[in-house]
């Protein structure tokens, strides 16, 4: 299954607001729509393992407990039958994401920044034509240099929830409050604030399950509250 992520656009001042008699702000920071696709074409499924004329997956026995496994498919077996190993699915999402350039362009400019804390995780699927479910999509930040997730820094930002095949949704995602955390503290202590976004999801197929079609398109608005002193 290939994954393409879309760019994040520009960040669009909501509100701030007054923090006391100080000169310091808080200011609510919401992206515009930004969207990856999951298409199932990238499940490959090698033409030993499709049941002739039934587009299924086949029901291999596996009596001496080895399967034909191939690096598109791996295989295991369980309960006697040749069972496919869940695929992992993971990309970039979108572009270098700078928070000085997205600061810089609010009405009110912070000169320090103290705090940042994703306030809300939001999520729209449509369409979606997928014939498998999806357990979940995990969200991940990391530094601008970061080539995956494997990479050093890079930490989990929220969780999609489960997505039953052919089914379109929205809601909101689960805040991971460490990942928040983290990426605070990479913004107030870096000079450098860029960043890049990840995603992660798995397919897990079944003997005797359909051959995956279809794919889906999710939309994700993240909201963001900067606290710190306004330029003077």
């Amino acid at each position: 299954m290939d994954a393409r992520f879309g760019s994040m656009n520009a960040w669009l001042l909501l509100a701030f607001g007054w923090m006391g008699c100080s000169n310091t702000v808080s200011v609510d920071l919401t992206s515009a729509s930004q969207t990856f696709e999951i298409s199932a074409s990238s499940v490959e499924v090698p033409a030993t393992l499709v049941e002739p004329g039934s587009g299924r997956l086949v029901r291999l026995p596996c009596p001496t407990g080895v399967c034909p496994s191939t690096t598109e498919l791996p295989l295991a077996c369980r309960e006697g039958v040749c069972d496919p190993e869940p695929r992992v699915i993971s990309g970039a999402v979108g572009d270098v994401i700078d928070f000085d350039v997205l600061l810089g362009e609010a009405s009110v400019v912070l000169r320090v920044v103290e705090s940042l804390e994703v306030t809300q995780l939001s999520y729209s699927v449509t369409p979606n034509t997928l014939t498998v479910e999806i357990p979940e999509t995990e969200i991940f930040w990391g530094p601008e240099g970061a080539a995956g997730l494997d990479s050093p820094g890079v930490t989990r930002l929220g969780t999609m929830p489960f997505l039953p095949p052919s089914t379109e949704q929205d809601g909101e995602m689960a805040i991971d409050a460490g990942g928040s955390q983290a990426l605070s503290d990479y913004v107030v202590r870096n000079t450098s604030r860029r960043i890049r976004f990840f995603a992660r999801t798995t397919v897990d197929l079944a003997p005797g399950d359909p051959l995956p079609q279809g794919g889906a398109t999710a939309t994700v608005f993240v909201t963001v509250r900067a606290s710190g002193r306004i330029v003077r």
